[in-house]
């Protein structure tokens, strides 16, 4: 139960509650493709079929024997994670001295909390095992070839921040690993990695003006195929933000193709307002997600290594 709600006693504010600042939307949830987690501890997602190279027959060859590949297999699966969820309770005494509806507040920060927490989810399945295999237990681990150096772009062995050509290594990376370039792909920019790029960006040109639309109203859109997202990746409200930290006092910056990441929720956000007879008729506010998110191919994400400002 939230001890700090005498704060709002004093009714100064016209009867309004406002949130404090902090991320309140999902920024990556809704970027993924959705699956469906049914009630199952863990769900096969994909079968996966290989690649082969060609065969060759012989160009004088007559009723030669068929070559056959060996097609390779595999599944993708996920498992059901921890749910995440917001409680608090709302004292009749501290409703009437407050003179608000406090516990509508509440729900606000619930949901806020929640959707977070969707992002939290998203995180941990970019840098996760992805399980696959006929049984779904074989872990494939994060691929240590995906990442793009700290010092691109500098002076060898010395850490730089975000720049053109650490945008140009991570799409020159998308390419080796035979991605489709038509595909959308998306990378979250901390204001460190916003402000570092924007530092050096050619905003006068044409291609990184207004007239190429990247660059509107302050805010770097899209550069070398890359759709850029706002966002604090390391928001202390995170479980998962630990993740990010390179070591060194350098960041990770994530990125994907649209196809790289699913989201699979066992259960989308839930709500509910009760009072709790056991506590003198307070009201507890409850809010609860659970949903899991994975990498399909390991050779559509990496990440950029960046010396924080």
């Amino acid at each position: 139960m939230s001890d700090q709600v005498p704060t709002t006693f004093t009714v100064q504010f016209e009867n309004n509650i406002r949130l404090a600042l902090n991320q309140t939307q999902p920024l990556l949830w809704n970027l993924l493709d959705e699956r469906t987690g049914t009630g199952s501890e863990k769900k096969q997602i994909d079968d996966i079929i290989g690649h082969v190279k060609s065969m060759k027959g012989s160009a004088d060859g007559r009723h030669g024997d068929t070559q056959f590949a060996n097609t390779p297999h595999s599944r993708l699966w996920v498992a059901k994670p921890d749910f995440h969820y917001y409680a608090d309770l709302v004292d009749n005494n501290d409703q009437v001295q407050a003179m608000i509806q406090i516990q509508s507040g509440y729900m606000q920060t619930a949901v806020a909390t929640i959707n977070r927490g969707k992002d939290d989810e998203v995180l941990a399945g970019f840098f996760g095992n992805m399980i696959v295999g006929k049984d779904g237990t074989t872990l494939s681990p994060f691929p240590s070839g995906n990442v793009v150096a700290s010092d691109v772009g500098g002076v060898s062995g010395t850490a730089t921040g975000m720049n053109l050509a650490k945008l140009r290594s991570a799409r020159k990376l998308r390419m080796q690993n035979f991605v489709d370039m038509n595909e959308p792909a998306y990378m979250p920019l901390t204001a460190d990695d916003s402000d570092q790029l924007l530092n050096e960006m050619p905003v006068t040109s044409r291609e990184f003006g207004a007239e190429g639309g990247e660059l509107r109203d302050g805010k770097l859109r899209k550069l070398m195929g890359f759709t850029f997202v706002d966002m604090e990746t390391e928001n202390p409200l995170f479980w998962n933000a630990a993740l990010l930290d390179a070591g060194s006092g350098n960041r990770k910056t994530p990125f994907w193709s649209k196809s790289g990441l699913i989201r699979v929720p066992w259960w989308n956000i839930k709500t509910s307002l009760d009072r709790r007879v056991d506590k003198h008729n307070s009201i507890q506010v409850y809010a609860s997600f659970c949903g899991a998110v994975t990498r399909t191919d390991n050779g559509k994400v990496g990440y950029i290594v960046n010396k924080r400002n």
